[in-house]
């Protein structure tokens, strides 16, 4: 059966619209180009035009006027809604008026070489005078529809929603034309708030900018504006958190555009107006990792996730699915959270459901459907994450992390897999935590099998991925939720950040360039600081520090005041991306992780207690207690200030 790949026809009422839309301006264009034309032979003769011309202005009219309306034809002056006009528009005209007076000239010397009589004796000044009328005439009529639309537009807002828009620049520029082109959004834009004071008191739009930022509250107070707009995407997060402070010390309610990241994508438009939130706290220049040796690599080959239920893995099996595999094979042993994958894979891509396998299985027994699958690529997103918990259950951390994530790498290389990605954590540097040298250790037993088989494993390392489950973000946003207070560890903690689409980039690109028995690691920019992450996320609630207190209750059991990038003893190294960081390490001889490793085997099947003493023996950096000893204490006096949350 054949399939049309046609795009369906118009209906009949839409396309019987727009052919009497045509013709209208058809006709209107008609007239128009023979008014110019008869009031250029009357200019040309102060209004009295003589007899023996008059015969050539009547007897030349037909051809001009057609000559004008063939190039109009070409160069679309029938198309285009005239309420929007814009340069474009007049750059357009103003071509197609220049052509068809060229094509005149060249029809009037023409016309005197062979003595066509329609047109010799026709003055060439007033072809000249007649492409200035028509210019005229065809711009201004358009520019009146504007004009009448934007003034009808100006009434229907006078009971409009005031509003200041922060950032005077293209953004801010582009923001208010569309607001001003869609009186349905309900605002009236008062003024442009900008630090740059060149700008101050200029008009962009008809609209006056003012400044500075920071005195934003009292020019809100004398625009009586209600609501403020945020239009700089290209703003650091340190800025945006600026401006916030200003804005909530105000009391004025706001929200912001979407990031140039998101424009430029498509995934989101000028208008798509929305509230700030944690992400834009954090924003820093967005980093782009091309995909077309990722997609390369993917396509018609078999894929595995693990750990797809959660925030890395359900991302990874989406954004693997863009890359056009033959089969995605989806490992996860929670019931729910494989359900909700499959169900967000049914709503926004339908079309590849065919594709995807999903399988409720634990790693530890997954080696046999590794094997009949045979696959090609295989990222390892499932772990234990929670630091706390981990203090808890250290046997449990070291054989989910890193045992079985020894045993499934062996199942993949046995099965002929070509790459094999293990998701790591920057807590597995200098580890002070059962969770972090879980990471590590599992870290040195994967780098070593792949110095012995062919199986080509890059270790990724990540910092907090926002919004992820168990992350600090949701915790602070659910606290304050509750009317607080928020819960900080300590007052000097910091954390590295990472976008969810930054990390899957990082995957991918490893997955893609990334050499076997290397780790690596993107550049996360500067760390954060979490109380003050806290009051921003208080302020953005509409709330105050004063309303939502912050409690610190100290560090707890492995637990650090700041994480590392790097250790001492590790290499950095450039990759293909200047923003992705290769990181060598120096490996412990085969034997002794041979040996160490059917020791570590042995106590967690025996549940002997004694694993973090193991992980020690390996991992001579991993101090359990320091976090306990050092950071722990919290001064008195700053228990309770304003507001805080538990970071992982």
């Amino acid at each position: 059966m054949n399939v049309s790949t046609d795009s369906p026809p118009l209906p009949t009422p839409l396309l019987r619209t727009s052919a009497v839309r045509v013709v209208i301006l058809f006709v209107l264009h008609i007239l128009v180009f023979t008014a110019s034309y008869l009031l250029a032979w009357l200019a040309r003769f102060d209004f009295s035009v003589p007899p023996r011309y008059a015969a050539v202005m009547w007897s030349s009219l037909p051809f001009i006027v057609l000559v004008q309306l063939g190039v109009a034809t070409v160069f679309g002056f029938f198309r285009g809604w005239w309420r929007y006009v814009g340069i474009s528009d007049v750059l357009r005209i103003a071509a197609g008026i220049v052509v068809s007076l060229g094509v005149s000239i060249a029809l009037w010397y023409v016309g005197a070489a062979i003595a066509f009589q329609p047109v010799v004796g026709v003055s060439r000044s007033v072809l000249l005078i007649d492409s200035m009328f028509a210019l005229l005439a065809i711009f201004g009529a358009r520019v009146l529809v504007r004009l009448t639309k934007d003034l009808t537009r100006a009434d229907a807002t006078h009971e409009a929603r005031r509003i200041l828009i922060v950032g005077a620049g293209d953004a801010g520029e582009a923001l208010a034309r569309e607001i001003q082109h869609r009186p349905q959004l309900g605002m009236k834009i008062v003024a442009f708030v900008d630090d740059h004071r060149a700008k101050w008191r200029s008009q962009i739009r008809g609209i006056e900018v003012l400044g500075p930022i920071s005195g934003v509250g009292a020019i809100a107070e004398d625009t009586r504006a209600d609501e403020v707009l945020l239009a700089i995407p290209s703003a650091s997060g340190r800025r945006i958190r600026e401006i916030i402070h200003h804005l909530s010390a105000a009391g004025l309610k706001f929200r912001t555009m979407p990031g140039l990241d998101q424009i430029a994508s498509g995934k989101a438009q000028v208008t798509s107006l929305r509230e700030v939130n944690v992400e834009d706290l954090l924003r820093r220049e967005q980093v782009v990792i091309g995909d077309a040796s990722t997609r390369d690599l993917f396509r018609g080959r078999k894929i595995i996730v693990t750990g797809a239920g959660g925030t890395i893995g359900s991302e990874l099996a989406m954004q693997s699915l863009n890359y056009e595999p033959s089969e995605l094979h989806l490992f996860e042993r929670s019931e729910h959270a494989l359900y909700n994958c499959l169900r967000r894979i049914e709503r926004e891509a339908p079309q590849m459901l065919r594709i995807v396998h999903p399988h409720l299985v634990d790693c530890a027994q997954a080696g046999g459907l590794v094997a009949s699958i045979r696959p090609a690529i295989v990222i390892h997103a499932a772990a234990h994450k929670h630091v706390p918990l981990g203090e808890q259950n250290p046997t449990e951390y070291v054989r989910n992390n890193c045992l079985v994530a020894h045993q499934f790498a062996e199942a993949c290389a046995a099965a002929g897999v070509e790459r094999f990605v293990f998701i790591s954590t920057d807590k597995a540097i200098n580890p002070s935590s059962a969770m972090g040298a879980s990471k590590r250790a599992a870290e040195i037993a994967l780098l070593d099998l792949a110095a012995r088989t062919q199986l080509r494993v890059m270790v990724v390392r990540f910092g907090n991925v926002i919004g992820s489950s168990g992350s600090v973000v949701p915790l602070f946003l659910d606290q304050i939720a509750a009317g607080g207070p928020v819960t900080v560890t300590h007052p000097d903690v910091t954390r590295y950040f990472l976008r969810p689409s930054e990390a899957i980039s990082l995957i991918l690109q490893a997955v893609a360039f990334g050499q076997g028995g290397r780790i690596y690691m993107l550049d996360m920019g500067e760390p954060i600081g979490i109380a003050e992450l806290a009051r921003d996320l208080i302020r953005l609630s509409s709330h105050t520090p004063e309303e939502i207190p912050i409690t610190f209750i100290g560090l707890r059991p492995g637990e650090k005041l700041n994480e590392e990038l790097f250790t001492g003893a590790e290499t950095v190294c450039e990759t293909q991306h200047p923003q992705v960081m290769g990181v060598e390490v120096r490996q412990p001889d085969a034997e002794v992780v041979a040996a160490w490793y059917r020791r570590l085997e042995t106590a967690v099947t025996l549940r002997s207690g004694n694993v973090k003493q193991l992980l020690r023996e390996l991992i001579p950096e991993y101090d359990a207690a320091s976090s306990e000893s050092e950071y722990s204490a919290v001064p008195a006096a700053a228990e309770m200030i304003g507001a805080g949350a538990t970071v992982n």
